[in-house]
């Protein structure tokens, strides 16, 4: 959950150095545009392509009963995820990510 709006496609990727909200799916959630904080950061796609991030963003999500305050980069990609939780959500909540499970 995102702001009371459940969001479905959610990939947990313990090898991404980033947390990625697509720009389509934060044009859905409630959130004041202002709020995004330009940045100048490039990333390097899987394919090898520079892509650019939009800005980054703070955004509170729950996951069960917890809540955590996550910053993420707005990237204007095409994806079949709605979001990304990288490494740095990981290791800031203590996840141990299993593909066991």
């Amino acid at each position: 959950m995102c702001i009371d709006h459940h969001i479905a496609r959610v990939l947990i990727d313990n090898v991404s150095s980033l947390n990625v909200m697509l720009k389509s799916t934060m044009e859905k959630l409630p959130i004041d545009q202002c709020y995004i904080m330009p940045s100048q950061m490039v990333v390097r796609a899987f394919d090898g392509s520079s892509r650019e991030v939009l800005g980054d963003i703070e955004i509170p999500i729950t996951i069960g009963s917890c809540v955590f305050n996550v910053v993420f980069q707005v990237m204007d990609i095409a994806s079949s995820y709605t979001c990304l939780l990288g490494r740095p959500w990981i290791h800031s909540v203590g996840a141990v990510p299993s593909s066991l499970h």
